[in-house]
């Protein structure tokens, strides 16, 4: 059996040297706390100001022209009471008459001033309260420790839609509602149980009147007509949409959200718009198969139906996620579907026998 060699010992000096100038040249360790949330950093946004300022609503109120309007409607019942007074004492009953008909005229002015001072000041209610909603629901909660404000702004928002404690939907998002629901469970619970419900009647009301203006249009004989016809509609299904919401609109606030949806329509996303822009040059397609009459019913309903989706996002309390908003496309089939058997019924009835 031949020895073992004898023992070697191998040391490194030039590798230990460059593990020491590497040392030398790395970063000192971050130490991260626990509870300190590891989240990618939000794309940076470059400022528009000027872009903001053109689309934001105007904010001007328009004081000068309520005070003057209030002030002439004070002077004119002080000067119809005074000169009823006076034909009282007087004898003069005729002008007693006309002084008794100013005040009543003057007060249902002033009663209808009034109505309508409480439904804009509900539909600037409603707008803060869709602002603090949409600003409430974070991406992801920490359960109960924050649910009191969701919790809270639920209530108003009960409140706001005119719904009573024993109200169906509510006592439904009260059965389901736990108390370690994040603020965002508590939102889908929100938009499940009390305005699904709402969503789904809002879509079939504009599917059945925007195929009624279609319709109505098509068989009117004048254009002057066919403005009236769908200026009555429009302003029709806004009122009832927004029932459905829980807001009463009087003239101003029927002004005043109707702007607001047209401005909707005119500032829509750039993807939005390309989606239209493909459903219009389908529906001329569609036109294209009908007759004349029958086609200019199909772009009036289909502008209905526009308008009316719209006005549902104008006037949800919640706003609508990527999935859950309602687009063009889904209503189209049906407005065609009523156009088409209008066409085809008017071409049999034409048809010699």
């Amino acid at each position: 059996m031949s020895d073992p060699r004898p023992g070697r010992r191998f040391d490194q000096p030039a590798a230990s040297d460059e593990r020491t100038d590497d040392a030398a040249t790395l970063r000192g360790a971050h130490a991260y706390l626990p509870e300190q949330a590891s989240t990618p950093a939000p794309e940076e946004e470059m400022p528009s100001p000027a872009l903001d300022a053109a689309l934001a609503p105007p904010r001007k109120r328009r004081w000068g022209l309520l005070v003057l309007f209030t002030a002439s409607l004070g002077l004119g019942t002080l000067e119809a009471g005074q000169t009823l007074y006076q034909a009282t004492l007087g004898g003069d009953w005729l002008a007693g008459a006309w002084s008794a008909l100013g005040l009543l005229a003057l007060g249902l002015g002033g009663k209808a001033l009034l109505g309508e001072l409480w439904r804009l000041r509900k539909l600037r209610r409603h707008a803060r309260l869709r602002e603090r909603l949409d600003d409430t629901w974070p991406a992801s909660g920490e359960g109960a420790q924050e649910n009191a404000e969701p919790l809270a702004l639920a209530e108003s928002l009960r409140t706001q839609m005119g719904l009573a404690q024993g109200h169906p939907h509510w006592q439904s998002f009260i059965a389901a509602h736990e108390a370690h629901h994040s603020a965002a469970e508590t939102r889908e619970l929100l938009a499940w149980h009390l305005l699904r419900p709402r969503d789904q009647a809002a879509r079939r009301l504009i599917t059945r009147m925007s195929g009624e203006t279609a319709v109505m249009v098509a068989v009117s004989p004048l254009t002057l007509v066919d403005m009236a016809l769908m200026a009555w509609r429009n302003i029709s299904m806004l009122d009832r949409i927004a029932a459905l919401y829980g807001l009463q609109l009087g003239y101003a606030s029927r002004l005043r959200l109707f702007r607001e949806v047209l401005r909707n329509m005119a500032f829509a996303g750039a993807s939005e718009m390309v989606t239209d822009a493909g459903m219009d040059l389908l529906s001329m397609n569609l036109a294209a198969k009908l007759s004349t009459r029958a086609g200019q019913g199909l772009g009036a309903g289909l502008l209905t139906a526009r308008l009316g989706l719209r006005a549902i996002a104008t006037t949800r309390p919640i706003a609508f996620t990527a999935d859950e908003r309602p687009r063009l496309a889904d209503l189209r089939r049906e407005v065609w579907q009523q156009l088409r058997r209008l066409d085809d019924s008017a071409q049999s009835g034409r048809e010699p026998s």
